[in-house]
C-alpha cells in the first residue's frame, strides 16, 4: 500500500466515522481532493483590503458588479431548453430543487420544487449573511483595545468580535490576520512605560456578543477533530479551521489572552494572564488595533465557509438589537429578521446559523429571493457582499470547481457560495451568460444516488456552466 493510498484511506475513515457534518466545513473531504492544489492566480478585486484573489466580471464595472451585465433579457423557454439535459444527469437527485431568475428584473426563468423545504448545507450562511449585512455598518471595523483595569498593574484586553487577530504584526492588505497582537502589544507597552510599569496582570472582558463556544447541534467529534472552530468574539488568525483539519482551540479567548502575554513579554513588559472580568467603561484605552471593515470579514468568511466567524457574526447582529447568544435566540433572530423585511420564509427551520447541523431546512425559493434583493438594487448592502462570494476555478470554495471540460466555461463567471453535506449538494449565487446577462440560480440537491457530494456537485457546475452558455434572448 502506498503512503499516499494510506493517507486517503485514512481520511476517508475519518469522514464516514464523523458523518454528516463533515464536508461542510470546507465543502470538501480533506485530502488529495481538497481546493488545495487547484488555486488559480487571479486579480485582486478592487477594495480596501483583500479576500483572496478573485477576479472581476468581463464587463465595465459599476458601483455594483454583479449588475453591470446589461446583455439581452433571457426568454425562458430558451433557459429551460439550454438546461434540460443537464437537469436529467443521473447525479442529480430526484430531490432537486432549483430556480433561476434575471439578476435585474428577478424574472423567474427556471423553477423545479422551490417551494420543497431541502436540507441545505452551508448555502444557509447567505441568510446570516444578509441578516449582518442589514444589522451592523458593513463600513466599520471590529475594534480589539485593551484598557487601565482596577489598579496600575492590571490591565484588560477587551473583545470586539475579531477572530481573525494575527499573533505577530497585522496585515494591512488581508483580512486574515489584519489586525496583529504584535503591534497592540507595542501601543500597550508604550503607554505602561510612560508610567513606570512594567509587570502586568491581563484579565480579558468578553462581555460583547457573549454565548456558547459551540452551536447547540454541533456534533462535538466534529467540532474536536478541528473541522470547524470554537465561537468567540477573540481569536488568532492561525487557528482558525483549516484544510485538512486540525485540532483548533478549546477557548480561543484563553488563546488569544496568552498569545497577547507572550508578545507583551517581547515589548519589556512582564505579564501574565488573569482571570475574565468586567472593563471600567470610562477605563483609559492603553492601544487597540481594527480589523478589515466588515464587509471583507464576512466576505471573508463567505469564501472560506468558516463555520465559527459567521456564527460569531450573526451573534454579534443578535447583540446588536439586544438578543441573547444561544443557538435559539441566534436563530430565531436570523429568521425573524428575514421575515420583518418581507421575505416568505415559509419551510425555513435553521437548526444554526452556518448549515453545519442536521435539521435545517431552506426551499430554493428563499435562497433565490435572498440572492435577488442584491442584484436588483433593493437591498445595497447586501449587494456589496455579493461581490466577495468565490469565483468559478478562482477562489476560495470554489477554486476547485468549473476546471471539467463540461463546465470550464464558466470559470470567472460565476459568482456562488458552496454547501456539501455526505447526501448533499448546493450551490446558489450569480452567473453571467455568453450574452452578458446576469442570472441568479439557487440548486440544491438532496440524497444523491452517489457517495458523497462529489458527482452531483459536477452535475451542478455543468448546468450553471450550461446557463453561463445560454445566448437565449429573443
Amino acid at each position: 500500500m502506498s503512503k499516499r493510498f494510506a493517507a486517503t484511506a485514512a481520511a476517508a475513515v475519518v469522514v464516514l466515522a464523523i458523518g454528516y457534518e463533515t464536508l461542510d466545513v470546507y465543502d470538501v473531504v480533506p485530502g488529495p481532493l481538497t481546493r488545495s492544489a487547484a488555486a488559480r492566480p487571479a486579480v485582486p478585486e478592487p477594495g480596501k483590503t483583500s479576500v483572496g484573489p478573485s477576479v472581476a466580471p468581463p464587463t465595465p464595472t459599476t458601483a455594483s458588479p454583479l449588475a453591470a451585465a446589461e446583455g439581452p433579457e433571457q426568454v425562458p423557454a430558451k433557459v429551460q431548453a439550454k438546461v434540460a439535459a443537464a437537469l436529467k444527469k443521473p447525479d442529480l437527485a430526484k430531490k432537486l430543487g432549483v430556480v433561476v431568475a434575471d439578476a435585474k428584473t428577478g424574472q423567474v426563468l427556471l423553477q423545479k420544487h422551490e417551494n420543497s423545504a431541502m436540507t441545505p448545507a452551508s448555502v444557509t450562511k447567505l441568510l446570516s449573511a444578509w441578516v449582518v449585512a442589514n444589522t451592523l455598518d458593513l463600513n466599520k471595523p471590529l475594534t480589539t483595545k485593551v484598557v487601565n483595569g482596577a489598579s496600575d498593574d492590571r490591565i484588560v484586553l477587551v473583545a470586539g468580535g475579531d477572530t481573525a487577530l494575527n499573533p505577530g504584526k497585522g496585515d494591512p492588505e488581508h483580512v486574515n490576520g489584519h489586525a496583529g497582537l504584535a503591534d497592540l502589544a507595542a501601543q500597550v507597552a508604550t503607554s505602561l512605560k510612560k508610567r513606570g510599569t512594567t509587570s502586568v496582570t491581563v484579565g480579558v472582558d468578553t462581555s460583547y456578543a457573549p454565548g456558547p463556544l459551540t452551536a447547540k447541534h454541533w456534533d462535538p467529534d466534529v467540532v474536536a477533530a478541528g473541522y470547524t472552530a470554537r465561537i468567540a468574539q477573540l481569536g488568532l488568525s492561525t487557528e482558525r479551521a483549516t484544510d485538512p483539519a486540525r485540532p483548533t482551540p478549546k477557548d480561543p479567548v484563553a488563546s488569544t489572552q496568552q498569545a497577547f502575554v507572550k508578545a507583551l513579554s517581547k515589548h519589556g513588559i512582564t505579564a501574565k494572564a488573569g482571570a475574565s472580568t468586567t472593563a471600567g467603561k470610562d477605563a483609559t484605552v492603553l492601544g487597540h488595533v481594527e480589523s478589515a471593515p466588515l464587509l471583507d470579514v464576512l466576505g471573508n468568511a463567505l469564501q472560506t465557509s468558516d463555520n465559527a466567524m459567521i456564527e460569531s457574526l450573526a451573534r454579534q447582529a443578535a447583540f446588536h438589537e439586544g438578543v441573547g447568544g444561544s443557538t435559539a435566540e441566534v436563530t430565531a433572530f436570523v429568521e425573524k429578521k428575514l421575515k420583518d423585511a418581507g421575505f416568505d420564509m415559509k419551510g425555513v427551520k435553521l437548526a444554526d446559523v452556518c448549515g453545519l447541523s442536521s435539521g435545517t431546512t431552506i426551499p430554493p425559493r428563499v435562497l433565490a429571493d435572498v440572492l435577488l434583493s442584491g442584484t436588483t438594487g433593493k437591498n445595497k448592502s447586501f449587494g456589496e457582499v455579493l461581490t466577495r462570494l468565490s469565483v468559478g476555478g478562482y477562489n476560495g470554495t470554489l477554486d476547485n470547481r468549473f476546471l471539467q471540460p463540461s463546465n470550464n466555461s464558466a470559470a470567472g463567471d460565476v459568482r456562488a457560495k458552496t454547501g456539501s453535506l455526505t447526501d448533499v449538494a448546493s450551490l446558489a449565487g450569480t452567473v453571467i451568460t455568453a450574452d452578458h446577462r446576469v442570472l441568479v440560480f439557487a440548486v440544491i440537491s438532496n440524497a444523491a444516488k452517489s457517495w458523497g457530494p462529489y458527482g452531483t456537485r459536477a452535475a451542478i457546475d455543468d448546468f450553471v456552466a450550461d446557463l453561463q452558455k445560454c445566448g437565449c434572448s429573443k
